[in-house]
């Protein structure tokens, strides 16, 4: 019984590391850029997801007619809280359900959509191996991580 026991336990640990998680190194279009002094900056918790579904809104909520005002959308992640020295990279061009590396740590992020439609998908953000996140809830507005230090984000 032990030794079936111990057979199953070392079949799953091989299951786990025989498939990591998918991960992939971005391309920035922009860099070396920060936030606009007008933006809000709020703290983002580790953890936190919309209680509604899988979509980053802009502050004036999501509109159906609204599809061809999606992008240009521009993810920036930043190495100074308040969202100061960014790196942005280009949502229209990103894939889904895949962890994106921009390849540095990050402290804070945003989401520039100049129509502040928002996005009909999640964005989230999480230290590194994307086993844990915190949803971006709103385009235009800066997030601080408040208690985790970003490496990876993901569209979902």
């Amino acid at each position: 019984m032990l030794f079936a026991l111990t057979t199953l336990a070392l079949a799953l640990v091989g299951t786990v590391h025989a498939n990591p998680v998918a991960r992939s190194t971005l391309t920035a279009s922009v860099d070396s850029v920060s936030a606009s002094k007008d933006i809000p900056v709020v703290s983002l918790d580790l953890g936190s997801v919309s209680p509604h579904g899988n979509v980053t809104v802009g502050t004036a909520g999501v509109h159906t007619s609204s599809a061809d005002a999606i992008y240009p959308a521009t993810i920036f992640v930043c190495r100074a809280l308040g969202c100061g020295s960014c790196t942005g990279y280009d949502l229209s061009i990103q894939p889904h359900n895949t962890c994106l590396g921009p390849g540095f740590n990050f402290v804070s992020a945003y989401i520039n959509q100049p129509s502040n439609q928002g996005l009909p998908y999640g964005v989230y953000t999480g230290p590194t191996g994307c086993g844990s996140f915190a949803q971006i809830p709103q385009v235009n507005t800066c997030y601080d991580a408040s208690n985790y230090i970003g490496a990876d984000f993901k569209l979902t």
